[in-house]
């Protein structure tokens, strides 16, 4: 079916994600299910993340950013023939901050368009409060260029 990844490629993803890159992987970085078109990742909370200037902490804007931009990459990666090879190259990332997030963040994302050599996907971004009830903290946009 052509909606399918191709064998093996979840597998490849989840090491690259949580092994190979060295960014993602000092963040602990976590890959959660991919479909076709949708990919879900999470970052555990770790103190060294917040804004220690905040009254409480919150996680740095930077964190939520990078979840972001790397959880619609990784969305459009499942679109292509190689996920794990073809080239995605970012040409833009929107994220608009909802609220302050203190604990685990988990995104997930869709692939909204793909054409011409360009690709969008959309992805929200959710947390806790401060009494354990889920929160979104953040929604986005990421556009790449793709071959």
């Amino acid at each position: 079916m052509a909606n399918d990844l191709p064998e093996g490629a979840p597998v490849m993803l989840r090491m690259s994600v949580e092994r190979e890159n060295g960014y993602l992987s000092w963040l602990g970085v976590q890959m959660g299910d991919i479909e076709y078109g949708e990919a879900n990742l999470t970052i555990p909370f770790d103190e060294r993340f917040t804004d220690k200037e905040a009254d409480p902490p919150k996680i740095h804007d930077g964190i939520v950013t990078t979840l972001v931009e790397q959880t619609t990459e990784l969305a459009i990666r499942t679109t292509m023939p190689d996920p794990v090879n073809d080239r995605v190259d970012l040409l833009s990332t929107t994220v608009n901050f909802l609220d302050d997030a203190a604990h685990d963040l988990e995104a997930t994302a869709n692939v909204v368009d793909t054409r011409g050599g360009s690709a969008v996907a959309e992805a929200t971004v959710e947390s806790r409060d401060s009494q354990g009830t889920p929160l979104t903290v953040a929604s986005g946009q990421g556009v790449f260029r793709i071959d």
